[in-house]
């Protein structure tokens, strides 16, 4: 089968049709043109800010006066309160590094191609120019930790090009020969972050702010651009020009001092100057031919565990854009959602791997130093979607920068636990940042008062155990956290007139309802509020059987959960998003939170809560099939949990429209749109997709719970379910005919393919097969 690849036959005209690439930690835009290139730098510890304290003291009060108000009814009182006294300070933006540029001496190309392979992460442009071909090929090395490109002229020594730098953060650009070594140049970059940008929606361009102040100073970067070329190369302040050469090697380099969200980058920053050399002479000294070798094996091995087929690829031979472009006019293009979900691995590959930061709302891509919503940390669904698919599509060990983020929030969430609420624990709203700041911040109460985020995140630290059975990891660092957030939790819950144990007040992530005619946000509890808390407390509960742990601790978990909130159906049979039937401003909202019990949560299924799952059917129902970019992937894995492939296609179908600017959909590079550009859209369908195919939960495998209509034939191999347990599915004319099982540990699974069922019991390094004969075990 040929090689997943993107391709196009023109170069990209705005950033949103360049080609992304990265090793975690370096990201690079490729536009792939012929006269005039350029790559858009970003390295991921590249914010705003500096380690501060942003939690403001003696909040409490105002806390117990709004849930008192809001436990009267008194909705809008309680939400003006909390809007006035409780919020805070915004969190830093994520800033780009810089843009390299190349000026190509030669005429006008034709016969052009670019392309990115994304099994391999490699990036290709190839054209016509005065008679001679020319290629360029670049990647970004996870093994060597620097960005390569090689450009090539295929007549002799025809390749001229001057290669410039400039950033919009602070920098100074310096260019010199390498002593003794000709036709080697190369220009060095020091950087500067700004030591505050408030966030792009605020229209406050000055607030972007240097501060000479040692102790404010922002996060400095190094980057060294080496070229080395068997033609002639000089340097300068303006750049390096490389002349009558057959080949011309970049090397790029970046480095940064930040050393913690907690220590001062100025004052007590790690060392990066000469890490950043020693990275680049490394990596001139291996040459291209072993970095692309090493690099390539490095890639391959992550994104080739997961292989995905449906058929035959009929329209391959069309570019990227123009396959987009049909399939928005005829809907006729079955092979798409292959390449969007794998595309998703891809970037989750590129954008997070062990010992980098956890993506943000544009993984490790910007273009900007006032981004789209700060380009943070949006933990009201946002950086949580980005992490949906990690283990379910077989990336595990790409999650870890997601528990760094969780730790360094559990550190900070401390101290806005005490101020805000005088509660034990840790508590996170709905923004984070690279310090991982946890207060809630300014703006409405409809986003910003949302002390929620904790709670899902440690679903995430849960559900690394159920997959990778890692104890270790479930004692050492899993619980701990876990417990913090329980702790929380279980310290701020009071009763209401029924008995019940409820977070009051609460919101329902940005939507609101009309309340004495006015939209309104603040209620007295919400459906998801209370869904996370049980979550966690269940999940507590499971460790702790787990683990042996029998205390006070689990016991006072045991006893709240009986007393805990219950869910509730309203009326008309739809799930209630607030504790009361109340009427939506927006009826079709972007958010979904009151089904989080359905996805990404379990506590909601078909089979085990068929009454809730009927009343979460209507409420998805209601909401629609629009919707912003990463709406319509999590609308995807909704649809799939209650087992319904067509609507679930019906939503990637809509996800693969083409956007223009101002809608939803895929961009031309197939990125995700809000819109603006938001990677969570992506890996939201890459979740659904594999959720669409196989889903594990409660010691059940389900074989192709939401195979739709249309895929009447196809294959997935490599996908994980819980337990540990890998699994190659096949099918044809819509049925399955084979099924693979390989277990990593002892584990005993019943296999779930519609009403048949079938007991197995696993073996560790044990490879199970079953063919299938008519659709049945």
């Amino acid at each position: 089968m040929a090689e997943l690849k993107l391709w196009y036959d023109k170069p990209a005209e705005k950033w949103t049709e360049a080609l992304p690439m990265g090793n975690g930690r370096i990201g690079a835009m490729i536009y792939g043109g012929a006269k005039e290139e350029k790559i858009c730098f970003n390295e991921d510890t590249l914010w705003s800010g500096y380690p501060h304290d942003k939690n403001e003291p003696e909040r409490y009060p105002y806390f117990q006066k709004a849930r008192e108000l809001a436990m009267e009814q008194r909705y809008q009182e309680a939400q003006e309160l909390l809007e006035q006294h409780f919020l805070g300070s915004y969190t830093e933006s994520y800033a780009l590094m810089g843009d390299l540029c190349l000026e190509m001496e030669h005429g006008e190309a034709d016969d052009y191609r670019r392309e990115l392979n994304l099994e391999r992460g490699v990036h290709s442009v190839c054209y016509q120019a005065d008679g001679c071909g020319y290629t360029r090929t670049a990647f970004v090395s996870c093994p060597a930790q620097v960005f390569v490109m090689r450009l090539q002229s295929e007549a002799g020594k025809k390749l001229s090009f001057r290669l410039s730098f400039t950033s919009k953060l602070q920098c100074r650009v310096t260019g010199a020969a390498e002593n003794g070594v000709p036709g080697s140049c190369s220009l060095e970059v020091e950087g500067l972050c700004p030591s505050h940008a408030d966030p792009h929606y605020l229209g406050n361009p000055d607030s972007i702010v240097y501060s000479s102040k040692k102790e404010e100073m922002g996060i400095r970067y190094f980057s060294l651009i080496h070229v080395v070329t068997d033609g002639k190369a000089e340097a300068d302040e303006e750049g390096i020009r490389v002349r009558e050469a057959a080949e011309a090697l970049v090397y790029v380099g970046v480095r940064s001092n930040f050393s913690g969200f907690d220590i001062s980058p100025e004052l007590q920053g790690k060392p990066y100057e000469e890490p950043c050399r020693e990275d680049v002479a490394r990596a001139a000294e291996k040459g291209f031919r072993q970095l692309l070798s090493e690099h390539t094996e490095d890639f391959n091995s992550c994104f080739r565990r997961v292989d995905f087929s449906l058929g035959e690829d009929e329209m391959a031979h069309l570019s990227t854009y123009e396959r987009l472009r049909r399939f928005r006019d005829t809907g006729d293009d079955h092979w798409l959602p292959v390449y969007l979900f794998q595309f998703g691995r891809y970037l989750t590959i590129s954008a997070s791997r062990p010992g980098s930061q956890a993506m943000n709302l544009q993984g490790i891509w910007n273009e900007s130093l006032l981004p789209p919503w700060s380009s943070n940390y949006t933990v009201n669904i946002n950086t949580e979607m980005n992490y949906w698919p990690v283990f379910s599509c077989n990336l595990a060990e790409m999650n870890e920068p997601l528990v760094d983020l969780i730790r360094g929030i559990c550190v900070q969430g401390k101290t806005t636990a005490e101020r805000y609420y005088q509660a034990p624990g840790f508590v996170c709203h709905h923004n984070t940042d690279l310090w991982r700041s946890t207060n809630p911040v300014g703006g409405s109460a409809s986003w910003a008062y949302w002390p929620m985020s904790s709670g899902w995140l440690c679903q995430h630290l849960f559900t690394q155990y159920e997959y990778t059975l890692d104890r270790s990891f479930l004692e050492e660092t899993a619980y701990p956290i876990m417990k913090e957030g329980a702790l929380f939790y279980l310290a701020v819950l009071a009763e209401d007139e029924q008995g019940n144990l409820a977070f009051m007040p609460s919101t329902s992530p940005e939507n609101c309802f009309l309340w004495e005619g006015k939209s309104t946000a603040v209620s007295r509890s919400a459906a998801m509020t209370m869904t996370i808390i049980r979550e966690l407390f269940e999940n507590c509960l499971k460790a702790g059987e787990i683990l042996g742990i029998r205390d006070a601790f689990q016991e006072s978990l045991s006893g709240a959960l009986n007393r805990l909130e219950p869910l509730k159906i309203g009326e008309d049979g739809r799930l209630l998003e607030w504790n009361e039937e109340l009427e939506e401003t927006e009826p079709a909202h972007r958010h979904l939170s009151h089904l989080y019990g359905l996805f990404p949560g379990e506590l909601i299924t078909p089979e085990g809560t068929p009454e809730l799952a009927r009343a979460a059917r209507m409420s998805l129902e209601k909401r629609g099939f629009g919707g912003t970019g990463w709406s319509l992937g999590w609308k995807v894995n909704l649809w799939a949990r209650l087992k319904e492939g067509n609507n679930a296609l019906r939503l990637i179908r809509n996800q693969l429209h083409l956007a223009e600017e101002n809608e939803a959909g895929t961009l031309p590079n197939f990125f995700g749109s809000h819109p603006p550009f938001q990677i969570d859209g992506n890996f939201g369908v890459t979740s659904g997709i594999a959720e669409m195919l196989l889903q594990s939960r409660s010691g059940k495998i389900f074989l192709l719970p939401a195979l739709p209509e249309e895929w009447r034939e196809g294959s997935i191999t490599g996908l994980r379910a819980k337990g540990d347990v890998e699994a190659d599915i096949f099918w044809k004319q819509g049925r399955l005919t084979r099924v693979t099982l390989k277990f990593s540990a002892d584990t005993d699974v019943v296999l779930q393919y519609g009403s048949n069922s079938l007991a197995v019991a696993g073996k560790a390094g044990e490879v199970w097969q079953k063919t299938v004969a008519s659709g049945g075990f």
